[in-house]
């Protein structure tokens, strides 16, 4: 079997990489013959040349934000990608399509439009999911594309199924836990570093609780600095960490005005994007989730791989991955209080720290291994090509197409417009300056 993996993005920050790359290595250590498609040159082009797994890039130009002119330029530049990624798919006879979001409509139209079957692989709520698409398409239309352009949904948690449930057949979607790659977070935790402590200007014996992902309302780490209030005014030697990269500016630029008016300086801390989350979760005491959903809940599940015990608000899809007491401590979503106690109880008791650490990492080996997740999604794609009757999608692939042309010329027509402000207001510019010179 021969399949093209699709990147949405190109760093390994992002979970969605790093869960394909998982996938992508645990494939081709069961035989399969693996190629990727990768929007930039980065850190996972780099990894890809250490598994000397062949890919191509093609730039997606994709926004990372909810600016309108950057979808529009998104969208517009996809027509022209989808017309390359077709002449690919020919080229390389590929049995199968991996699209690791749902917003890669370019390689979903190729494929049709190649007679290649697609699986997409949704990692979020289907309402969050279709967020992107909400300044150009109804929620139907952007299911129809999935289950038009596509023969198979894969939902990475059952909320996440559930959500797809309300628009597409049962049929057409499965569920899969993204896997982790433990070995792999093992030696990455051993890496060599400055010690954590050592680079906060802390003491060797401070605990430190983590949160990590990327600063955005998702995440919500205005309530993860609330929680931390609450802890410091009943222990007084813990401090907070937050690891992750920025995708809302505003809520990024809050948050150290929210730490000094709740008197945590040098409480807690902001490290923004790092390479060495591994690291940073081994040299911590407790990892701490206030995220509001979760496609599934990656980074609770790493920690819970280095023995780390969790604490979680119990959101949509992050619930699945934590039993209660169990291998870890949830608590209900928003209430602040409980998120501090259950924090205070694993500081004060090492017993309960140690015993929520093993069995976390026994469940992620149990329930979320890499090579579990590899053969779950191999036995989806074998049933999608033995189930799949010759159908030609091509007329679908050219109406979504069509649809993407005629934003690209929309784009280019705004840009020109836009120029041509621009030289008339440089215009005016100049012309004010020469008659204020000659008054």
């Amino acid at each position: 079997m021969k399949i093209l993996h699709v990147f949405h993005y190109s760093n390994l920050v992002n979970g969605v990489d790093r869960t394909t790359l998982t996938l992508l290595s645990a494939l081709r250590q069961l035989g399969v013959d693996v190629s990727a498609l990768v929007p930039d040159p980065g850190d996972v082009t780099q990894a890809l040349d250490e598994l000397g797994v062949p890919y191509r890039v093609a730039s997606l130009g994709c926004c990372t934000g909810p600016s309108k002119p950057a979808e529009l330029a998104y969208l517009a530049h996809a027509a022209t990608r989808a017309e390359l990624i077709e002449s690919w798919l020919r080229e390389g006879d590929f049995d199968l399509i991996h699209l690791n979001t749902g917003h890669l409509l370019d390689g979903a139209i190729a494929a049709c439009k190649a007679n290649v079957p697609v699986i997409w692989h949704i990692h979020a709520p289907f309402e969050i999911d279709y967020e992107r698409y909400i300044r150009f398409m109804e929620p139907a239309a952007y299911a129809w594309l999935l289950g038009e352009l596509g023969n198979h949904v894969i939902g990475v948690s059952e909320d996440v199924r559930t959500s797809l449930l309300e628009w597409l057949p049962s049929e057409k979607i499965s569920t899969l836990y993204n896997g982790i790659d433990v070995d792999d977070l093992d030696i990455r935790a051993q890496q060599p570093r400055k010690p954590l402590r050592e680079e906060l200007g802390l003491p060797a014996n401070i605990p430190l609780v983590l949160g990590l992902g990327r600063i955005s309302a998702q995440k919500d780490f205005a309530t993860f600095v609330r929680v931390a209030r609450r802890v410091a005014d009943t222990h007084s030697s813990v401090c907070f960490v937050i690891v992750g990269p920025v995708e809302a500016r505003e809520l990024a630029e809050a948050l150290p005005k929210q730490i000094k008016e709740l008197g945590l300086d040098g409480r807690v801390f902001v490290l923004g994007a790092r390479n060495d989350a591994p690291a940073l979760l081994a040299q911590s005491n407790v990892f701490l989730s206030t995220a509001i959903f979760e496609g599934q809940g990656l980074a609770a599940l790493e920690a819970m791989s280095l023995n780390k015990p969790a604490v979680a608000m119990d959101c949509v899809g992050l619930r699945e991955c934590i039993e209660h007491e169990v291998d870890g401590l949830l608590v209900p979503l928003g209430d602040e209080d409980a998120c501090a106690q259950a924090v205070l109880r694993v500081l004060h008791d090492d017993g309960l720290a140690e015993k929520l650490g093993q069995r976390g990492r026994q469940s992620v080996l149990d329930k979320y291994s890499a090579q579990a997740y590899a053969k779950g999604f191999l036995a989806i794609t074998e049933s999608v090509l033995h189930n799949t009757p010759p159908n030609n999608k091509t007329a679908v692939a050219d109406f979504a197409l069509g649809l993407l042309k005629k934003i690209r010329e929309a784009h280019e027509r705004a840009s020109q417009l836009d120029q041509r402000a621009h030289f008339q207001t440089r215009f005016k510019n100049k012309l004010l300056q020469w008659t204020n010179y000659l008054k």
